[in-house]
C-alpha cells in the first residue's frame, strides 16, 4: 500500500476523441474502441465525488479521450464544483474556444491542454487532424477569460523535440509549460514505435538547472519546476521509483472501473452501482490500499 495520501481523482469520461494522436494511451484502457455506448454517466459521477470527497480526496480532473465531446461536460463541471475544491480539465484544446465561458461560470479552475508543436506540419503528422489554429485559439481565450494556470503540455518526441526553445519562448505569465517523457508500459517499451519515436528529457533538464532562476520541487511525484522565467515543468515517469512512490492519484475509467495505475490494467474494480455509496466507498478504499508503485 502507498503511504501517500490519495489527494486526486482523475476521471475519464469518454474515449471518443476528435484526434488520433500517435502516442495516445487512452488513460491506460484497455478498451480503446470505445465509442461512447458505456460511458460513465453525470449521475455516476456526482455519486463518485460524494463518496471521494469524503475520503479526503478535493481535487478532481476529467480526461479522456477528449473530454470536451461529451455534450454534458459543462453540467459535470457544475456538479464537480460542489464538491471539490479543484476541478481541471486534460483537452486538446479543439474545442475549448466554444465552451471556455460556459465552463468558466460552471466553476472550472484551470486547464491542461495539449500543445505539442507549433509547427502545422507536425501537429498534422502527430494528430492526423489541421487543428493547430483551433488549439492556439483556445489557449488565447483561455488566456483572455483568466483562467489561470494554463498548463501546456508537451509529450517530447523526436519530431518535436527542436522545438522545446520554441515553445519555451511561446510560454506567458500565468502558462506553465510541461514536458512530458514519451510513456511505455513494461511490455511495450521494446516497441519499434517506442524506440523510434522516444527521446531522453535528461539535456533539457540539465539546460533548465542551469538557466533556472530558482527551481522548485512540488510534493505530487516530487516533479521539479524550473522558473527560466517561464515555468517550465518536467514530468518523467518511466523508470523512475521516486515519481512513482509519489503519486497521489486514484483513477475512474469511462466505463466505470476504479483503477489505480496508468499502466496497470490486472487490478481494476468495476463499479456496477454507483448509488450504493457505502459499497463505492468499499471499493475506493480497496483500490487506493492495494495501489503499489509501478516502477519500483
Amino acid at each position: 500500500m502507498s503511504e501517500i495520501p490519495i489527494k486526486v481523482l482523475r476521471v475519464a469520461l469518454t474515449q471518443r476523441c476528435n484526434l488520433n494522436c500517435i502516442y495516445c494511451h487512452h488513460e491506460g484502457e484497455c478498451s480503446q474502441a470505445n465509442n461512447g455506448r458505456k460511458e460513465i454517466s453525470k449521475d455516476d459521477v456526482e455519486d463518485l465525488l460524494k463518496v471521494s470527497k469524503g475520503l479526503g480526496i478535493k481535487k478532481v480532473r476529467f480526461t479522456g479521450g477528449e473530454p470536451l465531446v461529451r455534450k454534458d461536460v459543462v453540467d459535470i463541471v457544475d456538479i464537480a464544483s460542489r464538491y471539490m475544491d479543484d476541478v481541471s480539465i486534460s483537452t486538446n484544446g479543439t474545442l475549448l474556444s466554444e465552451k471556455i465561458s460556459d465552463l468558466k461560470e460552471a466553476g472550472i479552475s484551470r486547464f491542461n491542454i495539449t500543445l505539442n508543436t507549433l509547427n502545422e506540419d507536425t501537429f498534422k503528422s502527430i494528430t492526423g487532424k489541421n487543428k493547430l489554429q483551433e488549439v492556439l485559439e483556445g489557449i488565447e481565450k483561455s488566456y483572455e477569460e483568466g483562467v489561470f494556470p494554463i498548463k501546456l503540455n508537451v509529450v517530447v518526441m523526436k519530431r518535436n523535440y527542436p522545438e522545446i526553445m520554441d515553445m519555451i519562448k511561446f510560454t506567458k505569465e500565468g502558462m506553465v509549460l510541461q514536458l512530458i517523457e514519451l510513456i511505455s508500459s513494461k511490455d511495450e517499451i521494446d516497441s519499434d514505435f517506442y524506440k523510434e519515436n522516444y527521446v531522453s528529457l535528461s539535456p533539457i533538464e540539465k539546460y533548465l538547472e542551469k538557466k533556472a532562476e530558482r527551481v522548485v520541487q512540488r510534493e505530487k511525484h516530487r516533479r521539479k519546476k524550473y522558473f527560466v522565467p517561464q515555468e517550465v515543468e518536467i514530468v518523467r515517469s518511466m523508470h523512475n521509483t521516486v515519481f512513482c512512490k509519489n503519486c497521489m492519484s486514484i483513477r475512474m475509467t469511462s466505463e466505470g472501473e476504479i483503477k489505480n495505475c496508468i499502466f496497470r490494467n490486472d487490478n481494476l474494480i468495476k463499479v456496477d452501482d454507483f448509488s450504493d455509496l457505502e459499497k463505492l466507498k468499499d471499493l475506493l478504499v480497496e483500490s487506493i490500499r492495494s495501489k503499489t508503485p509501478y516502477w519500483c
